[in-house]
């Protein structure tokens, strides 16, 4: 599914979200490509400022997650199932049952299940387009895929891969509670596991080229740009987002696990830091806002992958400097008509 943004650039996202899902080298490359050595990447480990992953997905996961993948990544398949089971935990004293649910849900004859079917993983849009869905089919072995539930205010996004379906489970759960300790309303629900898809089609959506808007909060200038999300290799939690126009990667986004936030401006290599805050996923993408400051005490906030509808609706809260605060947002029409 392709974000709707009101922009004369609409028909360009459409075709740079096709090109960059499957990874042809284009005009746009210095979006699309390995970013291993990029002259605009923010290397926060080289300021001796480098984020630690969680312990049990360090453990787990065995090499980064790859950008790219093959033909045979894409055209494996998975079980999706009419009735998949919920399996969420809320807490570490939830994990065992969650993990054991996990096991029953995802072993014997589930193929066999009235409505169940094979589906070629190309065509599950959260695998195929996700920096994590993408790892998450790479993985050999062992793999497992965590949302955040509910997902619209919980935005997290674990992938696991390890020697067996189990490890890769316990893993993703544990890191994923981890990192919603601190929001009591929010879970940890099992969305894949090996080869099983365990939430319904739908859940699975995912928004290629969406919106970016940089403004001005002293001006009210704001400018609008496609956006494609990576991980950062060597640095997990952490992601890139190329800011893009027709004519390639304008700036680059940094956003780390722990909050941390850098912008850098292509064309002038001005360089912008600050905070960034997740405020859910919207069609399986996190929108995030960035509050960043130049060297010149100049401020930017970055919105990315909000719906057009919720920025207009929410306008005043999104665009005033508010790193510290948290919003109250009004919701998307997407996600309302969704339900």
């Amino acid at each position: 599914m392709i974000a709707s943004i009101s922009s004369p650039l609409t028909l360009w996202r459409r075709k740079f979200a096709l090109i960059c899902a499957v990874g042809f080298v284009s005009v746009f490359a210095a979006g699309c490509a390995s970013e291993a050595g990029s002259p605009g990447t923010l290397d926060f480990a080289q300021a001796g400022q480098s984020v630690e992953p969680a312990g049990a997905r360090q453990r787990l996961v065995n090499g980064t997650p790859q950008n790219m993948l093959n033909s045979a990544d894409l055209y494996q398949r998975v079980l999706l199932q009419p009735r998949p089971p919920k399996i969420i935990a809320k807490n570490m004293t939830e994990l065992p049952e969650a993990l054991s649910y996990a096991v029953r849900a995802s072993s014997g004859d589930t193929h066999r299940k009235r409505g169940a079917k094979w589906t070629e993983a190309a065509q599950i849009g959260l695998l195929f387009g996700s920096p994590e869905g993408k790892a998450f089919l790479s993985g050999k072995e062992g793999r497992a895929l965590v949302r955040g539930e509910p997902s619209e205010s919980c935005p997290v996004l674990n992938v696991a891969l390890a020697g067996t379906d189990d490890q890769a489970t316990d893993g993703a759960m544990r890191s994923c509670l981890n990192a919603l300790a601190g929001k009591p309303s929010c879970g940890c629900r099992l969305i894949a596991r090996g080869k099983h898809l365990l939430a319904k089609r739908d859940d699975f959506a995912y928004a290629i080229g969406v919106g970016t808007q940089i403004v001005n909060p002293s001006t009210g200038e704001v400018q609008t740009f496609a956006s494609e999300e990576r991980m950062v290799e060597g640095h997990p939690g952490a992601r890139h987002i190329w800011l893009l126009d027709v004519k390639g990667a304008k700036a680059l986004l940094q956003v780390e696990p722990d909050g941390r936030a850098a912008l850098i401006v292509n064309a002038t290599g001005k360089r912008f830091s600050g905070l960034h805050k997740a405020d859910g996923f919207r069609r399986g993408r996190v929108a995030r806002r960035a509050y960043l400051t130049g060297e010149d005490g100049r401020q930017l906030i970055v919105l990315v992958g909000y719906e057009d509808t919720e920025v207009q609706d929410n306008r005043t809260a999104l665009m005033a400097w508010n790193p510290y605060g948290s919003l109250e947002l009004k919701k998307a029409e997407a996600d309302v008509k969704k339900k």
